[in-house]
């Protein structure tokens, strides 16, 4: 537990008030989370205007104690301000940490002194602009590996085509959307293309096709608006697949959908992706989609599979019955739970064995 003295109290909270970094609900939980206290937010009340906010972060940290034997929680997050902050705001920071005995500094930046109309990189130091977009570059990697097992999915409807996305969940059960795949009659006029995509140049990359199993699995459920194929030739043997399991998931998290937009080639979308709602079947977010990316996995940033992508437009959240312009998924775990224990089992063993 850390005793500060009014004195110093007052000139944090003059500090913090003011930085920009603080200045909405979703940055206080950004900040929080890049300090290491993810798991302190959701009892921190974060609404509010700064001065409120941040004099209840302060309050709650600093009456928290250690959240490790050498890290005081007010500690680490001042520790962590300090890359945010001028060079004498850093000093008194560092003394607070000394004085209090809450860990020992990280090394204090070197003054900038007054600015000069130069163009040497070095005299501009780095920062965090906002919320921490950096990812390693394996985040890339990763995506490409995962981006292979979705598939264009087409469905002939008499004279009328109509085209949607999906992914393989085992090395030959594809999962998609009802309303794409609404019947096993309908499955049978449908094909699969994997690698449907361009290079940067713009060029085609070469596709393979596939074609449903006949008397395959077929089994489907209008209320999830989900649909599990089977199809011939085991195509995840060369375009792998993504383990079907529960995943825990959060508000203001991101979410990246492989899709194949419009009918185009395979597109994703990882940036103004934030989850707005989870409730009842369904997580809510702003991730772009377009007509043809219903049954598109949606991914967390691990690249795991929290959601089937189905629907979007004016939405309802069914807890609170509020609408708002969103796009929607069904969770993974409500499909999991819905189909029959053989199937379930199946997609979570076949998971273990993807790439």
């Amino acid at each position: 537990m850390i005793n500060l003295d009014n004195e110093d109290r007052k000139q944090l909270i003059t500090l913090l008030r003011n930085l920009p970094e603080l200045a909405t609900e979703r940055s206080r939980l950004e900040m929080l989370e890049l300090a290491g206290l993810q798991q302190l937010a959701p009892m921190i009340d974060l609404s509010g205007t700064r001065f409120v906010a941040v004099s209840e972060i302060i309050r709650y940290l600093s009456n928290y104690g250690r959240l490790t034997y050498d890290n005081e929680a007010l500690g680490l997050f001042l520790n962590t301000l300090k890359g945010f902050v001028a060079f004498q705001e850093q000093q008194f920071l560092d003394e607070l940490l000394t004085k209090y005995d809450m860990m020992t500094p990280i090394a204090a930046l070197p003054d900038i002194g007054q600015w000069q109309i130069e163009e040497k990189t070095e005299a501009v130091l780095e920062k965090i602009i906002g919320e921490n977009t950096l990812r390693p570059i394996a985040f890339l990697q990763r995506g490409l590996e995962v981006a292979r097992s979705v598939a264009y999915v087409r469905v002939q409807l008499g004279f009328k085509r109509q085209s949607g996305t999906g992914f393989l969940v085992a090395e030959d059960l594809l999962l998609t959307n009802n309303h794409v795949l609404p019947s096993l009659e309908q499955s049978q006029n449908s094909l699969f293309r994997f690698n449907y995509e361009d290079d940067f140049w713009g060029h085609a990359q070469p596709s393979e096709e596939y074609y449903p199993k006949p008397q395959g699995l077929f089994h489907t459920n209008q209320e999830l608006d989900y649909t599990l194929i089977q199809l011939e030739g085991k195509p995840g043997e060369k375009w792998g697949w993504l383990p079907l399991l529960s995943r825990n998931l959060k508000r203001k998290e991101r979410v990246n959908i492989i899709q194949h937009p419009a009918g185009r080639p395979k597109e994703v979308s990882f940036q103004n992706n934030f989850v707005e709602y989870i409730g009842g079947d369904v997580v809510q977010y702003v991730t772009s989609t377009l007509n043809g990316s219903s049954g598109a996995p949606v991914l967390n940033d691990g690249w795991e599979v929290v959601a089937l992508h189905h629907a979007g437009g004016n939405l309802q959240e069914p807890t609170t019955q509020r609408r708002y312009f969103r796009n929607e998924g069904i969770l993974v775990e409500k499909i999991l739970t819905d189909l029959p224990p053989e199937l379930s089992k199946l997609v979570q063993e076949g998971g273990k064995q993807s790439p």
